[in-house]
């Protein structure tokens, strides 16, 4: 699916479509009928005057369900015609006063053949419409005020809403789309790497150790592709990955290169980026192991720390001496800029020089069962 897509794909609900219910929307316009109710009745009880049952309730309910009948299409009219920031003078003097007035118009004639209809008015004319239209009229003004502000304000709120889950998706989409960039800057790194020292072994008339690398090579790529466009793997998955990457530095240095792995039975489900330390161990191979013709040792540890993974990896080579140069790397630059967006600030990744006399690096993450980026990104 595409971004476009995606973000289309969003949607908030509207008002008087998916949720609308009749009985529940009769009951909310009842509440200020019953209110009025009871202010008559208190009051006729204070003034010690008689109550006319018949004139309280045509008189009060009615009112408010005449407006429940009008809201429908004060909302469809404030849909269409919205209050906004550089329109709103026009919108109110053009469309809401005429609006508010008719509505009035309707209101009052609709109680004036109520009040007929029911024998509470012996006879329909203009005296009483005018006294029906100005009885109410400062709380027509108010009930109708009322509805376009509410509605206005939910609009607001839905676009705000909207507006945030649009964000949202394209800030996941754009996370996705410079993590994927990032790992196609590694696996290219990685290949032509390996690829350069079979051809050095090849030159070098070792063909057995050759095509052991290759038959490597290819076992790592399949369980890459099995991964495909997944940001982040369980560490057991993770491990995997570095076992067949050193298979094929080992063909390379032989006994010059050990490696020593000691990871907690209880972070192996933990979820982790896919090859995050990969291109750190690259490093400590290129770096710290090449260099010299001493026997060098790789050290990886993965332990569950309150809550957070923690994985080490250090080296014995000659340590640390150009901070800079380090920090300007393709790998530990893509591993610090993928760390930052799929974790943000709640990661962590150093580097010092260690107990084994080279650089020991150390990346932190938070401890999770399921993977943080759920939506896989897309690879061609």
């Amino acid at each position: 699916m595409s971004s476009a897509a995606r973000v289309q794909a969003i949607s908030i609900p509207r008002p008087w479509a998916d949720w609308f219910n009749l009985p529940a929307y009769l009951l909310v316009w009842s509440i200020p009928g019953v209110a009025a109710l009871s202010f008559y009745y208190l009051n006729q009880t204070v003034m010690a005057q008689p109550l006319n049952w018949s004139y309280a309730l045509i008189s009060t309910l009615p009112n408010w369900y005449i407006w429940a009948f009008l809201t429908p299409a004060i909302i469809k009219l404030s849909r269409t015609f919205p209050l906004e920031q550089d329109n709103w003078k026009r919108v109110l003097t053009t469309v809401h006063i005429p609006a508010l007035v008719a509505s009035m118009l309707v209101h009052s004639a609709v109680n004036l053949m109520l009040f007929r209809t029911t024998g509470l008015h012996d006879e329909v004319s203009l005296g009483l419409y005018r006294v029906h239209f100005f009885t109410r009229i400062h709380a027509n003004i108010f009930t109708y005020a009322a509805v376009v502000g509410l509605y206005s304000a939910w609009e607001y709120y839905r676009r705000y809403v909207g507006r945030e889950a649009q964000t949202a998706a394209l800030q996941v989409q754009l996370a996705q789309a410079n993590l994927r960039a990032l790992k196609m800057q590694i696996h290219p790194h990685f290949l032509f790497n390996t690829l350069h020292s079979v051809a050095a072994l090849v030159r070098k008339n070792e063909n057995r150790l050759a095509v052991n690398m290759l038959g490597q090579l290819g076992e790592f790529l399949r369980l890459a592709l099995e991964n495909k466009g997944q940001q982040e793997i369980p560490l057991e998955q993770e491990l995997d990955f570095l076992k067949r990457y050193l298979a094929i530095e080992q063909t390379r240095f032989g006994d010059r290169l050990k490696v020593e792995m000691d990871v907690d039975n209880d972070v192996q489900g933990a979820y982790v980026p896919n090859l995050i330390l990969q291109p750190i161990i690259e490093n400590a191979i290129h770096h710290g192991i090449s260099p010299s013709m001493d026997q060098g040792i790789i050290r990886i540890i993965a332990r569950l720390q309150d809550d957070v993974v923690s994985m080490t990896v250090a080296d014995n080579g000659p340590g640390l001496k150009n901070p800079e140069r380090l920090q300007k790397g393709v790998g530990v630059g893509n591993t610090q800029e993928r760390l930052e967006n799929l974790y943000g600030t709640q990661q962590d990744f150093s580097f010092r020089n260690g107990s084994l006399g080279g650089l020991e690096v150390n990346i932190r993450v938070p401890y999770s069962t399921d993977p943080i980026m759920k939506l896989p990104v897309e690879v061609e």
